[in-house]
């Protein structure tokens, strides 16, 4: 019976967790970092933030219909998550560019280890879910609400639930206390720019040598990474990228420092960021390479 219990409990703290803890993550990665969500991130959002309240209610009332309520939210929640994880991650579904503006839901805001994005946090925490659900389901054996079953404690889920808030609330603060002050750039294969068809010089030109060919692909690129957020030709759109067509900013800019703003992005409360919006690395593009982050920076110069 012991062993039963600790199955049990397992399960819906574990899934209170993680529910709480995916809730909080989502709205700091939005709120404080600047990570604008594209559409499957809301579908997911939408699926995920139920979880954390139901859960917790559930507990409350110890409601041994709980697992099922929850099983329909995680596991569609599931499907949402691995299908955009595999959209950002593999070829197979193409590389769809948003319906005018809009962060694309190609965009990579994180990748760590080369294969940790937000999506797969998702994914994980809707598996850890399901699991805890199916955990209940196989351990309790009265867990289609007979009164005389196991009844579960209260007492952690008001304690989880105070402990993840505080969490964001911690981080929050700490984020809007810290003043960032970006160092000087520095490139390390900066002096082979020149190949690339980049200039170190600041008083540079934009590129003479820009071909048709070069500013075609830039385009291309252009409308792939950078569209969903600066508008098609660089107009700019209201409360997610600037103008980058006839901007005074990005004449001042040398072709170096460009390159840097493009591959590394720029923090929400970076000093020179002027909407408030985070710009991930790369456009979102982890896969641009050199040569054609180059081709972006001579199309966006033949905007000036």
């Amino acid at each position: 019976m012991n062993s039963t219990r600790f199955w049990t409990k397992l399960g819906l703290y574990g899934a209170l967790i993680t529910a709480w803890i995916a809730t909080m993550g989502s709205l700091y990665f939005s709120e404080v970092t600047g990570f604008t969500p594209c559409t499957l991130c809301w579908y997911q959002r939408i699926l995920m933030y139920p979880l954390a309240g139901l859960i917790t209610l559930g507990i409350l009332r110890r409601d041994h219909h709980l697992p099922h309520l929850v099983l329909p939210f995680s596991l569609l929640g599931q499907g949402f998550s691995v299908y955009h994880f595999l959209l950002q991650k593999t070829p197979y579904f193409g590389s769809p560019s948003s319906c005018g503006i809009g962060v694309t839901c190609s965009t990579v805001w994180i990748d760590w280890f080369g294969i940790v994005t937000i999506p797969l946090l998702a994914m994980v925490g809707f598996m850890a879910i399901t699991t805890g659900m199916l955990l209940v389901i196989a351990t309790d054996t009265r867990a289609a609400g007979n009164v005389g079953s196991y009844q579960w404690p209260r007492w952690p889920a008001p304690l989880i639930v105070l402990v993840a808030i505080g969490l964001y609330l911690t981080g929050a603060a700490r984020a809007g206390n810290i003043q960032v002050s970006l160092p000087e750039v520095v490139i390390p294969f900066v002096s082979e720019l020149p190949i690339l068809g980049l200039s170190s010089d600041p008083t540079a030109t934009p590129d003479p040598t820009a071909t048709p060919t070069s500013l075609e692909n830039g385009a291309s690129l252009y409308s792939q990474a950078c569209a969903s957020c600066h508008g098609a030709n660089g107009i700019g759109a209201e409360g997610l990228g600037t103008a980058l067509a006839n901007s005074p900013q990005i004449t001042n800019l040398t072709e170096s420092e460009m390159f840097a703003i493009i591959r590394d992005g720029r923090a929400a409360d970076a000093p020179n960021n002027r909407t408030g919006i985070a710009m991930p690395p790369s456009g979102g593009q982890p896969d641009l390479t050199d040569e054609q982050i180059v081709d972006i920076i001579l199309y966006i110069q033949s905007l000036q």
